[in-house]
């Protein structure tokens, strides 16, 4: 398929995919604020957070579209979103927005949440201010990576240098007009290659370390059942299981593109695919985590069947009247 070809499907893909999102986290968040109970105070501050992060995730992505030209050196970056009629810097500030605050922060929540049950089960009591202060240190890979990202802008883009470059990029861009390039991105420069390498890590750190935390939160849920009482084992278990899903998804969105990424700036090579979707894949997570909230967090499953069985119940009375 031709640049065209990818560019036709994604013009009625991401306006499917940032209405669907938004309407999906909008619901989570009416959930949050108004049907959740007082007992999980913590956990909606949580779930809150993360969508927040994810909303702003599906805007970015939505409005930038970044193609990543890999067979330029330094590789190109290429918006044909809607951020194309503003400034380059702004369009970058906004991928880097995606990439760091929103990616890396969701998956630092979801490490967070599950270290925080797990200490919950065990019978750890955490004032707020130790919550705090874990997730402060939980953070502590994004706020490196926020120092890199303001490094990267104040050297390699807002530069005198780079503004011409891209001007002379954007002048040959410019006569078809579906194109703005936005940066340059050398690996050969430090700050590149180390907010690479923090972004790479926490994808593949994170999600293992979650699921150690979930070896251990069903372990000792197995060692407490005696004390427990079944709805509440029922509601531990059904967490869980929903952040396990939470979890997968970075090994499922995140690291096939990566590994396809690796081999384009090792080999190379044009891969059309990944020059369009290397910033999309990693955002539909977004698509799926509020539905993944709302079935497996016991008071908004319980909260959604209650709406609609009120749905249900008149039809039903309505067709036994004119039986």
């Amino acid at each position: 398929m031709q640049a065209d070809g990818y560019r036709t499907i994604l013009s009625i893909f991401y306006p499917i995919f940032f209405v669907v999102t938004i309407t999906a986290q909008v619901f989570l968040l009416f959930l949050i604020i108004k049907h959740s109970p007082k007992s999980i105070h913590m956990l909606r501050i949580i779930l809150g957070m993360t969508c927040v992060f994810q909303i702003i995730l599906a805007f970015s992505s939505s409005f930038i579209q970044v193609r990543f030209v890999t067979t330029r050196k330094p590789i190109e970056m290429w918006s044909y979103g809607l951020c194309r009629r503003f400034e380059p810097w702004i369009c970058y500030c906004f991928y880097q927005t995606e990439q760091v605050l929103s990616a890396m922060a969701s998956a630092l929540t979801i490490y967070g949440t599950f270290f925080l049950k797990y200490r919950m089960v065990k019978g750890v009591q955490m004032s707020k201010f130790e919550i705090i202060k874990t997730y402060l240190m939980f953070y502590c890979p994004f706020f490196l990576s926020m120092i890199l990202v303001v490094i990267i802008i104040k050297t390699q883009i807002l530069t005198w240098e780079a503004q011409e470059q891209l001007h002379l990029v954007n002048t040959f861009l410019y006569n078809s007009g579906d194109y703005i390039a936005i940066a340059f991105l050398s690996f050969s420069k430090i700050p590149n290659t180390l907010n690479l390498l923090i972004f790479t890590g926490c994808i593949i750190t994170i999600p293992a370390l979650s699921y150690y935390c979930r070896k251990r939160t069903l372990r000792q849920i197995y060692h407490q059942m005696e004390n427990m009482s079944v709805p509440r084992q029922q509601l531990y278990k059904s967490f869980i299981m929903g952040l396990s899903v939470q979890c997968v998804l970075p090994y499922i969105f995140y690291v096939p593109i990566y590994i396809l990424y690796y081999y384009c700036l090792i080999t190379g090579k044009e891969v059309l695919f990944l020059e369009f979707f290397l910033t999309l894949v990693p955002a539909l997570p977004t698509m799926i985590d509020p539905l993944v909230s709302v079935y497996f967090v016991t008071p908004f499953r319980k909260q959604l069947t209650r709406w609609i069985k009120k749905e249900t119940e008149p039809t039903r009375t309505s067709n036994a009247f004119t039986k």
